[in-house]
């Protein structure tokens, strides 16, 4: 009789622990984080984008007879990098983030954080751009980041391009410009990097003039 009834809950809590694991399975799209197994008899693992976090006998309620659940969660994986470019940050799970920066000589382009997404994916990553110095630039102090303070040497520009230029620093005030609303906007000679390249490495550096 012992038997019998062991071998009832054993088929019975095996097939219990199937039909949760299938259940579980198809919400895994939607679901962060979740506890694989279910009492009497618990079959843990983690499918698709989850790992597993860590393994309690008892996790989100009743307890295991036999086996283990496992507290399943989204993880990315560890992020790409380009070679020019420094990851920092070791925390791969969801809701995670992580910071890039460059090598010197490069130039970040897009947003230095990405962050694990609850689709096992990261956010789109940034790249890092050589750059080249081509020559000084005139420039009105507007154009540079949209405002007029008249204070050239705090302006800079990194990103897109701008008057020709990836980068646009280093900028001193040349002369006084037009005035409204009790702002002055002045010209501003600042450094003018673009993108470099093997034809455009052994070039002379351009006049101003060019990207005015």
């Amino acid at each position: 009789m012992r038997l019998l009834l062991l071998s009832y809950l054993l088929l019975t809590g095996s097939l219990r622990a199937f039909v949760q694991e299938q259940l579980e399975g198809s919400q895994d799209v939607a679901l962060d984080t979740y506890w694989s197994g279910t009492a009497p008899l618990c079959v843990g693992g983690c499918r698709g984008k989850h790992k597993e976090l860590k393994q309690d006998d008892c996790g989100d309620g009743s307890c295991c007879w036999l086996g283990y659940k496992s507290f399943c969660r989204v993880n990315c994986g560890k992020p790409d990098s380009d070679f020019n470019s420094l990851v920092f940050g070791n925390d791969w799970w969801v809701g995670s983030v992580v910071r890039y920066t460059c090598r010197p000589g490069f130039l970040l382009i897009g947003d230095p954080a990405r962050a694990c997404q609850s689709d096992g994916k990261w956010t789109p990553k940034p790249s890092c751009l050589r750059i080249c110095l081509r020559g000084r630039l005139e420039i009105n102090e507007k154009d540079i980041d949209g405002s007029c303070s008249s204070t050239c040497s705090s302006k800079a520009h990194f990103g897109s391009l701008n008057h020709g230029c990836i980068k646009i620093n280093n900028c001193l005030t040349k002369q006084s410009g037009w005035k409204r609303w009790f702002m002055r906007c002045d010209v501003c000679e600042c450094d003018c990097f673009i993108p470099c390249s093997e034809s455009e490495q052994h070039r002379a550096p351009c006049s101003w003039a060019q990207y005015s």
